[in-house]
């Protein structure tokens, strides 16, 4: 949850770092230009997310994940498809989708589908669809404040520009006739700190001690923002991830391929969740 709405929020923007003073080299066929700088660009697209009081997302994501190594290798992947909308003040989100993954009780190369649909709001709570039952389940009123409060934290992008800072070197910044082209590529370990803290951060939260990622291995992260030109909306954004790390003893190899679309900004106006899910969800034993 935290991190769909660090994707939602002003931490998407904590990319466009403001330390390039150079304009957008144009692409091909590009006809018309500015000259406004990276700098310029983050500044408008910042002051535009703070009056984003609502808008719309599809999600696509492929995630393939290898466990072992040899003949005794396992690999997983799941393409999750997924539609959201989003009001930020009161916090409100309708998520509704599909999750396709290897059956993992049949044979051969088969796969399930599992629907996936839920509801958050500030003074209701939170709602999940049981797809196994076709029930609806409410999360426990202490789980669902520890999320409200991370959701409310993650909109606050200052320690994440902090972090973020000294990786500016690999920014590139192009523009077509209609949108700005943010790219940021790195190899090798030079994420690991930044992710190291993010879940340093969480395992606080969780009360564990011992960080999961040390062993991480970053082989490549890809980010691509897309910026309208006009009214400095976040419109799309790329994310590919290879990693690799070791749990218990055993390697694992994790690809993730994803495409968040934006739209409708400022057009929703109120998330109503169904009354027969508030009078009929049961909190999960």
């Amino acid at each position: 949850m935290k991190k769909i709405f660090k994707v939602l929020g002003v931490g998407a923007f904590a990319l466009v770092l403001a330390a390039c003073n150079t304009s957008a080299t144009p692409t091909k066929d590009t006809t018309k230009t500015s000259s406004l700088t990276l700098e310029q660009v983050y500044d408008k697209a910042v002051d535009r997310q703070t009056d984003i009081k609502s808008m719309s997302a599809n999600m696509e994501m492929n995630q393939v994940t290898k466990i072992g190594a040899g003949e005794e290798s396992m690999e997983v992947a799941i393409d999750s498809k997924m539609e959201m909308d989003v009001i930020t003040d009161p916090l409100a989100m309708h998520l509704s989708g599909s999750m396709t993954m290897p059956d993992m009780f049949g044979e051969g190369t088969e796969k399930s589908e599992m629907p996936i649909e839920m509801y958050m709001k500030q003074d209701q709570g939170f709602f999940m669809k049981d797809t196994a039952s076709d029930n609806w389940f409410k999360l426990p009123n202490e789980q669902f404040d520890d999320i409200l409060e991370q959701t409310a934290s993650s909109a606050d992008a200052k320690e994440q520009l902090q972090q973020l800072k000294k990786y500016i070197d690999d920014f590139t910044f192009e523009q077509n006739d209609d949108t700005y082209v943010l790219t940021l590529e790195a190899k090798g370990d030079r994420f690991k700190d930044l992710i190291d803290s993010q879940v340093n951060d969480s395992m606080k939260e969780l009360g564990l001690e011992e960080n999961p990622l040390d062993n991480l291995t970053i082989d490549q992260v890809n980010y691509v923002l897309y910026i309208d030109k006009e009214t400095f909306d976040t419109t799309k954004m790329d994310m590919n991830f290879d990693f690799k790390m070791k749990v218990e003893g055993e390697e694992l190899a994790m690809t993730t391929k994803s495409v968040v679309t934006y739209s409708e900004f400022n057009h929703l106006k109120t998330i109503d969740i169904p009354q027969n899910i508030i009078d009929n969800a049961t909190e999960p034993q």
